[in-house]
């Protein structure tokens, strides 16, 4: 049975001088990094300073609600591309997916998937599920995953050529997932956590009401699933189904946002957001914690208000305080902050698909705002809230943070950031890369302007990379 984790809820956020740090990403790179992709929604992996990106979108948001719904194939990047960091400016390289060899024509197919689900431990880059098309031309959602050795893969595309050395796989209904997340525990297992399972295209989903029929239909998984992914000596994957654990109501979501989390109890997986409300059709706000051997548990004390959708995410962790930052740049949310009177504001829900005005609650945002965790033991509780600063657009969504190798890190082998260590400080961590660049308001595009319909909002991969600077207190 799932618990909550704490009793203390928190109804309003704490204004950004109350908090340690303020989080600033206005300062576009883009310049340094030359012919570097413009992609969303793909999986990413980083060896020694040369950045990898493969499957995802380089087109924007499939639209829906009377645009084009469809996941096209001219959009899937069919690219494998490594950044070389390691020199100024930065060098791009790419391979296409079709010079891998026969052999893995099944992984060429889930490499140009969107939405995949991806982990790297070491010089390994796992690959679960993501939504596409086979070879056949069926969209479908992957039963599939694939293992690929980094550096490996970094020197064939240095070379202009992708080879089978260094790539495993498996077929497994266990990892047919898209828009969930991958993650491994200190247990030695993964966790598969949600996502849905969707087959067919979204144009006839949406001429089909979003109802299930035979041409499309979408399941979510509503569940988190404990794994066990081996590859045997003699070089076969193995995926078996250790545990799982079943939500009907607060694990039905896809498109959330799954990071580390610390705490004095070790390493975990925090999930965060996520769409969409069977009802209402809006945003989850609970968040779901799940240490190495145990059951997942839900914190219903507290609501996230900000940046539900899958986009960047940031964690840091203060030692002296047992305190989680957890913080999330743009993206889709349910509210926006309004710091002249101190109050998330709703946006409004106008209209359906089929009236000339529609909005749907979910809107385009480009607020940053910060997840607070305090774990010690008494001081358990947990709040919100949005920093002063905004993003140079409507950006994040589907997009990644990726630190930089030389950020403190609060724990060994985590992306987990040290605060304490850059306390009184103004310092550079990380960047914004990808995801999708939205015009949700008319001409002269200001948010006084009349809002598109959703589903209809202009919107193209993101051009931007965004350097991102923590300015801590010192105390």
């Amino acid at each position: 049975m799932i618990v909550p984790l704490f009793t203390l809820f928190v109804a309003a956020a704490l204004p950004p001088v109350n908090s340690p740090f303020t989080v600033e990403a206005t300062e576009d790179a883009s310049s340094q990094f030359p012919g570097a992709p413009r992609i969303q929604s793909f999986s990413f992996a980083e060896w020694k300073g040369r950045w990898v990106f493969l499957g995802g979108r380089i087109a924007g948001y499939h639209s829906v609600g009377g645009g084009m719904a469809e996941f096209l194939r001219a959009d899937a990047n069919r690219e494998v591309w490594v950044v070389d960091t390691t020199v100024t400016p930065a060098k791009t390289y790419h391979a296409p997916l079709d010079s891998l060899p026969p052999a893995l024509a099944a992984v060429k197919d889930q490499w140009a998937a969107t939405a995949q689900l991806y982990y790297q431990e070491g010089s390994q880059l796992y690959i679960a599920g993501g939504y596409g098309q086979d070879r056949t031309g069926k969209w479908v959602t992957f039963p599939l995953v694939s293992r690929v050795d980094v550096p490996g893969l970094i020197e064939g595309v240095m070379r202009g050529k992708l080879s089978a050395t260094g790539i495993v796989y498996a077929r497994s209904a266990l990892v047919q997932s898209t828009g969930g997340h991958l993650m491994k525990l200190s247990d030695g297992y993964f966790y598969l956590v949600m996502g849905h399972n969707f087959t067919g295209s979204y144009t006839a989903f949406e001429g089909q009401d979003e109802k299930n029929t035979q041409p499309a239909s979408q399941e979510y998984l509503s569940e988190i699933r404990k794994l066990k992914i081996a590859v045997t000596p003699q070089g076969a994957m193995t995926v078996t189904l250790a545990d799982k654990f079943r939500d009907e109501d607060e694990f039905h979501r896809r498109d959330l946002n799954v990071a580390p989390t610390l705490s004095a109890a070790g390493v975990g997986v925090a999930a965060y957001g996520g769409v969409f409300t069977p009802m209402t059709q809006l945003g989850y706000s609970k968040p779901i914690y799940l240490m190495p051997s145990a059951k997942p548990a839900i914190d219903t004390s507290f609501d996230q208000k900000m940046n539900a959708y899958e986009c960047p995410v940031m964690t840091m962790y203060d030692k002296s305080s047992e305190t989680m930052y957890t913080t999330f740049f743009g993206g889709i949310s349910r509210y926006s902050w309004d710091a002249a009177s101190g109050t998330f504001i709703e946006n409004p829900r106008v209209g359906s698909k089929i009236e000339a005005t529609y909005l749907d609650g979910m809107q385009w945002s480009d607020q940053i705002s910060t997840i607070r965790r305090v774990t010690a033991a008494g001081k358990e509780k947990t709040d919100e809230f949005v920093h002063p600063a905004y993003l140079p657009g409507f950006l994040g969504t589907d997009a990644i943070f990726i630190p930089l190798a030389s950020a403190p890190r609060a724990a060994a082998g985590t992306s987990i950031l040290d605060l304490q260590q850059i306390k009184g400080t103004r310092t550079m961590v990380g960047y914004i890369y990808g995801g999708i660049r939205a015009y949700p308001y008319r001409f002269p595009y200001l948010k006084t302007a009349t809002p598109y319909n959703a589903g209809t909002i202009p919107t193209k991969a993101s051009d931007l990379i965004l350097k991102v600077y923590v300015q801590a207190s010192a105390n």
